[in-house]
């Protein structure tokens, strides 16, 4: 057992939302950035996005099983390799072509698992008591375009910014900016209030 996936073992040991769980997730997250070994997209566009989506992924079902079918599970690959196959699939809602995606690591990459079934029902619900407010978000001139639809159409199964794009009749970046400044935000802080993690992702 590699000291990554001891520390893994070791965190996931400690109550959800308990200092010594976070404490352990901060080192976690500290070590994969520093290995050098995640995906990284060179003509992505807002590669940020998947990102921090992916970290948020991570949080939510590290230990648990929050938006996945199952937690990570050491025994079926390192946490890195769970990772980046979740990572990828975000990579690809922006890619440009498929040489974008720079794999650092290719020995260290398995395929991608399927998507993650649809989000818990304490977001949905969530989204539900915010519509007046996350539908008064919206972008300059575009009523229609605001974070209610943008969040609901980006839940799993998500729709891609290129799909989106032709649906409204704006570009890409235009979407995927005002997403990154003003919805997920507010999505990310809903899932701080529910206790799934206490802290700001990378």
């Amino acid at each position: 057992m590699d000291e990554l996936t001891a520390l893994v073992k070791e965190t996931c040991q400690h109550p959800r939302g308990s200092i010594e769980r976070q404490k352990g997730l901060h080192e976690i997250i500290w070590r994969i950035q520093q290995s050098g070994k995640l995906l990284r997209g060179t003509g992505v566009r807002d590669a940020e996005d998947a990102i921090q989506k992916t970290w948020l992924y991570f949080c939510l079902n590290l230990c648990e099983a929050t938006t996945s079918e199952e937690p990570y599970n050491s025994e079926k690959g390192n946490v890195i390799t769970w990772l980046n196959s979740y990572l990828r699939y975000r990579l690809k809602d922006n890619i440009v072509s498929d040489n974008d995606i720079e794999e650092l690591d290719p020995s260290d990459f398995i395929p991608a698992r399927p998507e993650p079934p649809p989000i818990l029902e304490e977001i949905e619900e969530w989204i539900k008591q915010e519509a007046h407010n996350l539908r008064r978000i919206y972008v300059s001139n575009r009523p229609d375009i605001n974070c209610l639809v943008l969040i609901k159409r980006r839940l799993p199964p998500e729709a891609s910014w290129k799909e989106l794009s032709q649906e409204f009749g704006v570009p890409i970046a235009t979407l995927s900016g005002f997403y990154q400044r003003h919805c997920f935000p507010r999505l990310l802080n809903f899932g701080k209030s529910q206790g799934y993690f206490d802290y700001e992702l990378p």
